[in-house]
């Protein structure tokens, strides 16, 4: 990339044009910005407008790290399926399955948080609409992609695993739908209050946003 081409970037996303170094946050688009995401915008260079080339980023990010999020949480559901067929209400079982899917937010969330955010779910990504964090029509495409990375990730993981040790979600007998309800709904909201607070609030922690979000995520499947 030429200097001119550069000094481009650096002038459209405000940083500074004096050093190499670029700032984990732009006051001026109120976003973190990162060497990966410039790259990624100067591959798209000349071929469509900056919006839209900040959209095809946001949607190619969310939907690779929801297709690895989703594929590395079931399948550490599905070996703690496989390895405690004997003993099926295993505590270890369940510790395994909050690992894995807290693991897996931990790990995909610090990979992908500066260049879409690491959002991953629906229910976060509406939450971010709500507060303006994220645009109605952004939003509405990084939904999309979720669902479909989602899909993906189960289809995959069907090919890859024994089909007795494929999971599937359903409530419990003693558990009615309304309950299920409710429960769903302040496990969602406890861990998209920790986004919130740890990553969407920007400090001088924000940087280990990723591995409080996973502990949140490791309590909320854990409950």
């Amino acid at each position: 990339m030429s200097n001119n081409q550069t000094s481009r970037w650096r002038r459209v996303l405000a940083l500074p044009t004096g050093s190499r170094g670029l700032p984990q946050y732009s006051t001026q688009l109120k976003k973190t910005t990162s060497r990966g995401q410039i790259y990624l915008l100067d591959q798209f260079r000349g071929k469509v407008p900056l919006n839209g080339k900040n959209h095809i980023i946001a949607v190619l990010s969310e939907l690779v790290g929801t297709f690895l999020f989703m594929l590395l949480g079931l399948g550490g559901t599905s070996a703690a399926i496989s390895l405690s067929r004997d003993n099926p209400v295993s505590p270890n079982k369940y510790l395994f399955i909050a690992a894995s899917w807290g693991t897996s937010a931990a790990v995909n969330g610090w990979v992908f948080f500066r260049i879409s955010g690491g959002l991953f779910n629906p229910a976060v990504t509406i939450a971010m609409m709500a507060i303006k964090a994220v645009s109605l029509f952004r939003g509405t495409l990084i939904i999309l992609t979720q669902i479909t990375a989602c899909i993906a990730a189960s289809g995959v993981l069907i090919r890859l695993v024994p089909p007795d040790s494929v999971a599937m979600t359903e409530l419990d007998k003693g558990t009615s739908v309304i309950q299920g309800l409710f429960i769903e709904m302040f496990l969602t909201a406890q861990v998209v209050f920790a986004i919130f607070m740890l990553a969407t609030e920007k400090h001088k922690a924000t940087f280990i946003a990723p591995l409080g979000i996973g502990v949140a995520v490791f309590a909320a499947v854990l409950a």
